[in-house]
């Protein structure tokens, strides 16, 4: 019997390599499932090595399954465990209609976008490393392994680039039922009712020109998607484009600044001539007829409508000698403030005022007042 790996993983049968890197399927004697194992020497890279695969472990995704353990042995030998999906293999299925292949495909474009946005690459992608889980959705295996041979090894990493043409080879198997060749032939010559949005996604995830790379993961998810019919969540939606503002005519003549200082100056000099009208006995009449007073030359004061006006005359023009008011009742003595305040009474009868009164008010819609 084959003694467990790291004391704890006993492997039972052969799984496909990834990356050059052979797996295992094995079963954990501790949590009692099953798990893929696969075994990398170190040797005097071990510590990178390890380094690689433990930030592969903190890496989660839904289409990425989940490394479990990585273990250093005695040989600096990495052991690299992952969960095992439950399923047949991509490679299985060699074509699957658009919609589904499509998906699929979107799929493993965010597990890859995962591991592109944390800095790594998957190294090993291909249909052995996608398996098929009980719903049809894609499950990712092996990440990382082959960028940790290739540290192991000397060899050059793999790159992202690398990756999604590994995606683009996927996919082109999935939608044409061929692998894809170099230069790959356009897929809409080789299958019917490829749509040219995803013909033309196909052969750019397939160039080789280092001028014009792959497009990035997560735009692929993106567009797949939306070819899919799929509608995208908020966050994944794309930013809507600005658009320029659109051309104003330039302001002339005054500005408001300007206008509102006009206003005010012109109310402002309206209550200075108020002011001056009332000192000095002047007419405040919004009536041109009115303003020269009447024919015995009697200044008056003409109240335009109810409710408007209120007017003061303080001790600089007391006494008075007379005014009109609405009580009937006579005043000649001097008094020290004089108010008027309208109201809605239809007349004012004309009636001298000579009793002694501190303050005298006159009411009408509109009234006159007469100083005598």
């Amino acid at each position: 019997m084959t003694e467990p790996i790291a004391g704890r993983y006993r492997p039972v049968a052969p799984l496909p390599a990834l990356g050059g890197v052979a797996r295992e399927l094995a079963v954990d004697q501790v949590a009692d499932h099953r798990v893929a194992v696969a075994r990398i020497a170190g040797g005097a890279q071990a510590a990178s090595v390890e380094r690689l695969l433990e930030a592969v472990k903190a890496t989660r995704q839904s289409s990425l399954a989940p490394v479990l353990d990585v273990v250093r042995l005695d040989d600096d030998t990495i052991v690299h465990v992952e969960a095992q999906a439950d399923g047949p293999l991509l490679s299985g299925a060699v074509m699957l209609p658009q919609a589904s292949a499509v998906l699929v495909a979107a799929d493993v474009a965010d597990a890859l976008a995962a591991l592109h946005a944390a800095g790594l690459t998957h190294g090993g992608l291909a249909p052995d490393a996608v398996v098929l889980d009980a719903s049809g959705r894609p499950v990712v295996m092996g990440a990382g392994l082959g960028t940790a041979m290739a540290i192991s090894s000397g060899a050059p990493a793999p790159t992202a680039s690398d990756d999604m043409r590994a995606l683009g080879a996927i996919l082109y198997l999935l939608v044409t039922g061929r692998e894809a060749t170099q230069p790959p032939a356009s897929p809409a010559s080789l299958a019917s009712g490829i749509a040219p949005a995803l013909n033309g996604l196909m052969l750019a995830l397939l160039s080789d020109d280092a001028r014009r790379p792959p497009p990035p993961a997560a735009l692929v998810s993106e567009r797949l998607r939306v070819m899919a019919g799929v509608e995208l969540p908020i966050d994944l939606m794309p930013a809507p484009v600005a658009q320029p503002p659109l051309p104003t005519t330039p302001r002339r003549g005054i500005s408001d600044a300007g206008l509102a200082a006009i206003v005010g100056g012109i109310a402002l000099l309206a209550i200075v001539l108020a002011v001056a009208a009332i000192n000095g006995g002047g007419l405040l009449n919004n009536d041109s007829s009115s303003s020269s007073g009447n024919d015995t030359g009697i200044p008056t004061f003409t109240l335009p409508q109810p409710d408007s006006l209120t007017l003061t005359v303080t001790g600089d023009t007391l006494p008075l000698p007379g005014v009109v008011t609405d009580t009937g009742v006579t005043d000649t003595a001097p008094i020290d403030t004089f108010q008027v305040f309208t109201d809605t009474t239809a007349s004012v009868p004309a009636v001298t005022d000579t009793a002694p009164m501190t303050t005298a008010t006159l009411t009408a819609p509109e009234a006159t007042l007469q100083i005598n």
